[in-house]
This record gives C-alpha cells, sequence and structure tokens, in this order.
C-alpha cells in the first residue's frame, strides 16, 4: 500500500524557497537569502554566527540575515528551511526584524503557532498552495508584506538579460548596454535595487538553478553545466561556500514544486 507520507521536499516560488525534510549540521557559511529555520520537534535548532559571536542553543525557529555568516546544527530528525530573496518586498522588513543581528531567535509563539503547518507538509496531499500559505503566515508575524515594489525599468531589463542567459551571463559592460546606461551607473543602481552587486546576482542565480535541476533529477554534471558551471567541482565549491553543504546534501527529495 502506498505511504502518505513523503520524506522531504522542496518548493520552488519566483522570490523563496522551502524545504522540508532531513538537516544535520553544516559549516559556517553565507548567502543571499534571508534563511528562517524551523525545527519540527521538540529539540530545537543549534546557530552560531562567527559575524557577532552569537550562539543558540534549543531555539523552536532562528532566522538569519542576509550575507551573515552562520552554522546550523538540527539535533531532531527533520526541519523547514525557508529562503527568502532579498529581492522580495518583503525583505526589508525581516532585516528590519532582525535589525544589525547576524541570528536572531524567532519568537517561540510565532514557532508554536506554524510549526503543524510545516509538519503537514510531509503528507503527500499537500502541495505548493498549502507550502506557500505555511510561508507567508510565518512570515507575516514578522513582517507584513508590502506592495510590490516598481524596479527601475533598466534594472528590470537588465535582470531579463540575465535571467535568459544564466549559462552564458553578459557582462556589466554588455547589460550596460542592453539597458542604456553606462557600466558603472547600471552597477551603482542595480546594487541599489536588487541588493547586491551583478557578479554576484548571477552567481546566486546560477546556484539557485543547478539546484532546482539536481532536484528534479539531473546528474551532478547535468546540473552545474546547465546552470553555467564550468563543472560539477565548481558547482558543488560553491554551493558548500554558499550553504555549508554540498548539492548532494539537496538532492534528490522525494517531491520537488516549481511555481509557475
Amino acid at each position: 500500500m502506498p505511504s502518505s507520507r513523503r520524506g522531504s521536499a522542496v518548493f520552488v516560488w519566483a522570490d523563496r524557497a522551502l524545504f522540508v525534510g532531513d538537516r544535520s549540521e553544516t559549516a559556517v557559511h553565507s548567502h543571499n537569502a534571508i534563511e528562517l529555520c524551523i525545527g519540527l520537534d521538540e529539540l530545537g535548532i543549534r546557530m552560531s554566527s562567527p559575524d557577532d559571536g552569537a550562539a543558540l542553543e534549543g531555539a523552536p525557529g532562528v532566522i538569519v540575515r542576509s550575507d551573515a555568516r552562520h552554522r546550523l546544527s538540527i539535533p531532531g530528525p527533520k526541519v523547514a528551511v525557508l529562503y527568502v530573496d532579498p529581492r522580495a518586498p518583503v525583505a526589508a522588513g525581516l532585516h528590519a526584524w532582525i535589525g544589525e543581528r547576524a541570528i536572531a531567535a524567532l519568537p517561540d509563539d510565532l514557532v508554536l503557532a506554524h510549526r503543524g503547518a510545516f509538519r503537514d507538509l510531509f503528507r503527500i496531499d499537500r502541495g505548493l498552495e498549502h507550502a506557500g500559505e505555511a510561508c507567508a503566515a510565518l512570515v507575516r508575524g514578522l513582517a507584513p508584506e508590502p506592495p510590490r515594489p516598481r524596479v527601475d525599468r533598466r534594472v528590470r531589463a537588465a535582470l531579463e538579460l540575465v535571467d535568459g542567459r544564466l549559462d552564458r551571463p553578459p557582462t556589466l559592460a554588455e547589460a550596460a548596454a542592453h539597458a542604456g546606461l553606462s557600466a558603472s551607473r547600471l552597477g551603482h543602481l542595480f546594487k541599489a535595487e536588487v541588493g547586491l552587486p551583478l557578479r554576484r546576482y548571477v552567481l546566486w542565480m546560477r546556484l539557485r538553478d543547478a539546484l532546482t535541476r539536481a532536484l528534479g533529477g539531473a546528474s551532478m554534471t547535468e546540473a552545474a553545466v546547465g546552470a553555467g558551471f564550468a563543472d560539477a567541482a565548481h558547482f558543488t565549491r560553491t554551493c558548500r561556500r554558499m550553504f555549508g553543504l554540498p548539492p548532494s546534501a539537496f538532492a534528490p527529495v522525494d517531491e520537488l514544486f516549481i511555481a509557475s
């Protein structure tokens, strides 16, 4: 008889991604996303950051500031990890909540109120809609999502060019010419609106693309080359640096859901 439960799943939207499944320990790492971790049992989460010396032990949930170096340990068997893109409308509110801290414990009552919704995502009858509702409810407890801001049309043009060419990304000069700006002006404007330099944006998007391919069943080499990495080793090095884990720690998962 088929099981009514899955062991792990990944849900991907345009500006956020959610992993539910097994997670043990990571090395110290940093990435562009704002990270929210929810321990799905009573053992909680251990988290530390060399950036400000903070250390949390047994916290039900933790939030990590974008680009903050951190080390994660999950004593229990299951975890939910939400990655919010720094371009997401709610990102400014999340950063305002965490302030200058590299990491912070989420309010216990917030985690306990929403933990059940993330546990439910291991049921095979729970899909993208349920995952989206669980993520939105958790985030609203910290920062109400504002209306989506308008992106400067020239930055939007550069983003569209880069997103369509991750396997052979344009240089800053090429993106600037496409957007009708000088390279220096686009560089300043892009960082101000997107939150990171164009080169780092390309690397972040490549990593997301490669991980999505690997989660979907592609080999590490296929995922790496398809996303524009030189080879699987380059993909693995980048993944370790930005997530503290090799790509094999994320893939394969039982199910992958991608919003259209």
